[in-house]
């Protein structure tokens, strides 16, 4: 009998433990409204044309970031898992203590979000400063071990870059706190990553701040695309440019590259139901 009574009691556990979870996540999802801009959904591109498809696709970006309505945003979770990973295989020399959120977004797109970076600051940027902000919640310990990774893997492999810019050139970094206020949408990927994190790692991501890794990563299609662009009207904008009739782009909402997503359980449901 007492067997019976701890199984049960550990099914009644079970259930309150999944009512609870699904309870939260309703809740947060109800919370959260995201606009649906527009992504980059598919190209035309055969395998030996590539890689002038992707210095176009820089070229392009690079003439348009400023203009308004255009974003980039891009966003990675790095679990405990991978971080036990890259200290056993000495990927790093400096590993964060935590898993986190990092977010390579634009200065434009972060003012979406209510983030905003002092001039001086955002001018370093645009002149090719890799500039990362790391909240200010971090403990001394956390703020330390960041730093130091983020410093590591900015100049890891730059010299890789096919396509120069300022920062691969000069390689300086500025690394700032940020006091978070907010629930950030995380951009997931993957089924099961939560909708929102409260202090992603940031990357203010810029052309002249690029190295091969995003640079080379602009023609990304889905839920991994970076270029956005804030409405239909928005893109119209651009149709006519001849990148976009020479590779056959198309940038499509992401509210429909999330419902595709979800059909192949590539993510979860939840969501679909946070574009406005």
């Amino acid at each position: 009998m007492k067997k019976k009574y701890k199984a049960f009691i550990i099914v009644i556990v079970l259930i309150l433990i999944t009512t609870v979870v699904s309870v939260v996540n309703q809740k947060s999802t109800a919370n959260i409204r995201v606009h649906d801009f527009y992504s980059l959904a598919s190209y035309d591109c055969d395998e030996n044309s590539f890689d002038k498809f992707r210095k176009d696709s820089y070229n392009w970006y690079k003439s348009i970031e400023n203009e308004d309505g255009v974003y980039l945003i891009n966003t990675a979770h790095y679990a405990k898992k991978v971080l036990k990973i890259w200290e056993k295989e000495e990927v790093y020399k400096s590993v964060p203590k935590n898993a986190f959120w990092y977010f390579a977004a634009s200065p434009s797109y972060l003012n979406t979000i209510g983030i905003n970076i002092e001039d001086a600051y955002l001018k370093q940027a645009e002149n090719g400063v890799r500039l990362y902000m790391i909240p200010d919640t971090f403990s001394k310990e956390e703020m330390e071990a960041m730093t130091d990774f983020l410093k590591e893997d900015a100049l890891k492999s730059v010299e890789q870059s096919s396509i120069k810019t300022a920062f691969t050139d000069n390689q300086k970094i500025k690394i700032i706190t940020y006091t978070p206020k907010d629930d950030y949408f995380t951009w997931p990927s993957e089924k099961g990553q939560p909708l929102t994190d409260q202090a992603p790692v940031i990357y203010v991501c810029t052309s002249e701040n690029m190295k091969y890794y995003e640079n080379e990563s602009l023609t990304a299609t889905g839920i991994n695309s970076y270029i956005k662009f804030k409405n239909k009207e928005t893109m119209a904008k651009y149709s006519n440019d001849t990148i976009i009739e020479k590779y056959q782009l198309n940038f499509t909402p992401s509210s429909d590259i999330y419902n595709a997503a979800h059909e192949s359980k590539m993510v979860s449901s939840n969501v679909k139901k946070v574009f406005a």
